[in-house]
């Protein structure tokens, strides 16, 4: 396995957010849970339950040094009995090197289709949120193909089914200009492109008075994610239509926890979301954007879809499950990315 190719895969996972809710105000340091107390005694936060996702998203792999692309839908395309050759063929008849990486003949392709709910008729639509590109292919002109995944090697073989990505396969020569590794590549499949042409913008933290975020009390279960912890820096960055508020949360006086997101209408000053984006054994804080250098770009913020409100996304590296985008407006939706995370 390539170094690089493994590397690809880990940045790509390592793009989004986990999520909880709602926050108070809170001054520059102290504890949070002294800061709480104050607030919390007489306030109950209704629940907010998190739509399923109206959208499925996929992303991109790039095969080791060749010129393919992958597109793995083995999230909607579950492989788990070994016996079941109606899925994939016999791997042991296939050998240890060709069974790495082949083709579906008609009949796998059929079956996959089907089982996916995709036609022929579909297209693959793949958009590059930072370098805003789009490129889109019929599904009828794609190969289906099953390529050993990056945590398995010619060591294990014989290869069980579960040790398959399953999806379609893209000629890179086809996306030229699109990021390194494709890591900021999203991927739909269907009847028309959902992305928008809008594009999405990067966000430009900038540093504010920790007096300046606006009071809001946690719910308890948030309160106690970050016990024990000192609030650190407080940032702002604005659009045309919201207010983005971040306030750091400090773990050994230094090392940052988490970060609780507040997105409020830029006119009404109504907070329209609240996330928490907390350490945790699958999930550590990114980077705020430009702080490691000018193409440390992490937070993004625009309209993603063409008939969806504004989303932002990227507060957590994730190395187990998947990323999420957040839109914001009141349905607390978060569209989590098939991303085919078999750590």
């Amino acid at each position: 396995m390539k170094i690089a190719h493994l590397v690809s895969v880990i940045l790509l996972l390592l793009l989004f957010a986990c999520n909880k809710k709602k926050n108070p105000k809170t001054p520059p340091s102290g504890l949070v849970e002294n800061n709480q107390a104050k607030t919390d005694s007489i306030q109950k936060e209704e629940e907010q339950t998190s739509k399923k996702e109206s959208i499925n998203l996929f992303t991109l792999t790039p095969k080791d040094s060749s010129d393919v692309a992958f597109v793995s839908l083995s999230d909607i395309y579950p492989v788990n009995d070994e016996k079941d050759t109606v899925v994939l063929p016999n791997i042991e008849k296939l050998g240890k090197y060709d069974a790495q990486y082949f083709t579906f003949d008609k009949n796998y392709r059929k079956r996959f289709l089907s089982k996916t709910h995709i036609s022929e008729t579909d297209s693959v639509f793949i958009f590059d949120y930072a370098k805003n590109k789009m490129a889109s292919f019929a599904v009828k002109n794609l190969k289906t193909a099953a390529m050993l995944d990056l945590y398995s090697s010619e060591e294990d073989w014989p290869y069980r089914h579960f040790d398959f990505m399953i999806g379609f396969e893209i000629s890179k020569k086809h996306l030229n200009g699109f990021s390194d590794y494709f890591r900021d590549a999203l991927v739909y499949i269907g009847k028309e492109n959902p992305f928008s042409k809008e594009g999405l913008k990067p966000i430009v933290w900038k540093k504010i008075p920790g007096n300046e975020y606006p009071s809001k009390p946690m719910k308890n279960e948030d309160r106690a994610l970050l016990k024990n912890t000192l609030t650190g820096n407080t940032y702002f960055f604005k659009t045309e239509n919201y207010h983005y508020f971040l306030q750091e949360y400090l773990e050994n006086h230094k090392e940052i926890y988490g970060r609780r997101l507040l997105v409020t209408d830029s006119k009404t000053k109504e907070i329209i979301i609240e996330k928490i984006y907390c350490q945790s054994e699958g999930t550590s804080p990114a980077p705020l954007n430009y702080e490691d250098g000018y193409h440390t770009i992490n937070q993004w913020t625009g309209r993603l879809f063409k008939n969806k409100p504004i989303v932002v996304f990227g507060f957590e590296y994730i190395s187990f499950g998947c990323a999420t985008i957040s839109v914001i407006d009141k349905s607390n939706e978060e569209i989590f990315l098939q991303c085919d995370n078999r750590h």
